[in-house]
């Protein structure tokens, strides 16, 4: 008996740890910037931070998504810490959600009556509009249906159990209780699912195998353990990633031991407050409920100097000129933020690569150092290039998928502008007797760097018409140079090796100019893929402001300014 019991207990959970996966994914999907929207534009004030945390987690019933979500968002600059600790406490409260669902409807309802319809319709719309919102919508509804079954299963499974193994003298006492913490923290580390744990607790507790002091325990330790799914995704991470997550642990470490404490005190004040005769399901999703509420209740009043604290605690690292800012393997669990990142990281590389242009045509720079910022920068390619796969890897809603192969492409036309640049600098126009040869080649430097500029689609008044409108003129300039070049070799002004070298560094200048114009017609696009989420406007002039001198848009020296 025990070995079919064993055997259904593991199937159970199976099947809801799968429909948690189908819900959670399709909900996501299907919510499309709705999540990266509602963190944008709802978390200004300190309530404002905490229900929107509260409604993306009962939303997408993942707090670990709004977690690695916010993280996003952090790395990105788009929110500050303070606000993003407000969201984790926020999405600490959401997460409560799903025991209230176990208790209400898990406990109450014929699961597998309820199940089926949700099942057919789910899988009628995920096989018919398979790659679109409707699409996820029905595999949520399927994820729901077997988070459903896998609750039947687990509930069966516990009935009756209660008579046949005596828990209420095993889990008597504070060390029997210290156990059953230990067991819950064990539960949802091995199956990486707070939500998991708590139904098991919840449905154990409702068969009579747990008595209800030790599933409020085993509560307390399912919550405790749900942060070691954000320390192990932070490893190796960005110190903004580390802080975030170290809230998350504060949060519910804190909580658990104090309402520890006084367990028996919440657990009394439950039954005074709804009677002796309330259910022990909704007894564990009220205790569940309190605990949240009271973690918030201990940690806002010190979030300022937590979160100062943190900032110190975990400093980033000097950063090398090849390391990515913005990317974040965190922000893959969340496909709309990651594409964010993507974005934000491709304007930083377009950043570099102008710069480099700018120094290479106009010779500020010596060769070796502008070769090592070449190396480096090539090198912040590959790594955007890794991650890009990575995004294809973790899947991408249809809707932002197209945005991979477009990335790969600017990244090609960035690096090709910046290795012309190169070799442009290699090229020593000497000394000239030819004046207007001088003179034209120097006009066309001053527009090429100009046009670096304009080609920026991160300041403000940029546009593809003025684009489009300087590159003829620089059309203009290469033709008028090439000619100039012909008709002094022609009349013995300069030699014809000369003339053939000098031909090559215009022919460079032009190389550059169509590969920046490429890239600046791809960015246009992806500067429309972000616009509408406040924060992340097109020109993102406040990374003008930024500490890092490599980062920021015309950081030129006067020197360099004036040629």
């Amino acid at each position: 008996m025990y070995i079919y019991m064993a055997m259904s207990f593991a199937g159970g959970v199976a099947l809801f740890l799968l429909g948690m996966k189908l819900l959670t994914d399709g909900l996501k999907v299907a919510a499309g910037d709705s999540l990266r929207n509602l963190l944008a534009r709802w978390t200004s004030t300190v309530t404002k931070g905490i229900l929107s945390g509260i409604l993306i987690t009962a939303l997408v019933q993942s707090s670990s998504a709004v977690i690695f979500a916010t993280i996003g968002f952090v790395n990105a600059g788009l929110m500050s810490l303070l606000q993003a600790v407000y969201v984790i406490f926020g999405s600490n409260v959401g997460t409560t959600f799903t025991g209230w669902i176990v208790a209400s409807v898990g406990l109450k309802v014929d699961l597998q009556l309820l199940a089926m319809p949700f099942l057919a319709i789910g899988m009628a719309l995920w096989l018919s509009s398979k790659g679109n919102r409707t699409g996820a919508f029905g595999q949520a509804l399927v994820g729901l249906s077997i988070f459903f079954l896998g609750i039947d299963i687990l509930k069966t499974t516990f009935e009756g159990l209660g008579d046949s193994i005596p828990m209420d003298d095993i889990a008597s006492g504070w060390r029997a209780r210290l156990i059953m913490v230990a067991v819950g923290i064990l539960l949802t580390t091995v199956m990486q699912s707070s939500s998991a744990a708590i139904a098991i607790v919840i449905t154990a507790a409702a068969g009579g195998l747990v008595p209800v002091y030790a599933a409020a325990a085993m509560v307390i330790g399912a919550d405790i353990g749900t942060t070691s799914t954000a320390i192990l995704a932070v490893i190796g991470s960005t110190s903004n990633a580390k802080r975030t997550a170290s809230a998350h642990v504060a949060f519910n470490v804190v909580s658990g031991l104090i309402v520890l404490l006084f367990i028996n005190f919440y657990l009394d004040a439950i039954s005074m407050a709804f009677g002796p005769e309330l259910s022990i399901g909704f007894v564990i999703a009220i205790f569940h409920t309190m605990k949240k509420l009271t973690g918030l209740a201990i940690m806002l009043p010190v979030t300022g100097r937590l979160v100062g604290w943190l900032e110190q605690k975990f400093v980033e690292p000097e950063s090398r000129q090849e390391d990515t800012k913005y990317l974040d393997d965190t922000v893959l669990h969340t496909p709309s933020i990651a594409v964010s990142a993507l974005i934000f990281e491709l304007k930083r590389v377009g950043r570099k690569s102008r710069k480099l242009v700018r120094r290479a045509v106009r010779g500020t720079r010596p060769s070796r150092e502008l070769h090592e910022y070449l190396h480096a920068l090539n090198g912040l390619n590959m790594k955007v290039a890794d991650f890009i796969q990575k995004m294809q890897r973790s899947g991408l809603p249809p809707d932002t998928e197209y945005a991979l192969p477009q990335a790969l492409r600017v990244l090609q036309y960035f690096r090709e502008a910046s290795e012309n640049g190169i070799e442009a600098s290699s090229i020593s126009v000497g000394e000239l007797q030819v004046g207007r040869v001088r003179e034209i080649l120097d006009n066309f430097v001053e527009l090429l760097a100009e046009f670096c500029r304009i080609a920026d689609s991160e300041r403000e008044g940029f546009s593809i018409e003025k684009v489009n409108e300087h590159k003829k003129r620089l059309d203009s300039a290469y033709d008028a140079a090439k000619m100039t070049l012909l008709d002094a070799g022609s009349r013995e002004q300069v030699t014809i090796s000369r003339m053939m070298v000098l031909h090559d560094l215009i022919r460079h200048y032009r190389r550059i100019t169509d590969q920046l114009t490429k890239a600046a017609v791809f960015m246009d696009d992806f500067n429309k893929l972000i616009e509408h989420v406040p924060g992340t406007g097109p020109r993102l002039t406040e990374l003008e402001l930024e500490n890092e001198p490599d980062d920021e848009p015309g950081n030129e020296t006067e020197a360099e300014v004036r040629g």
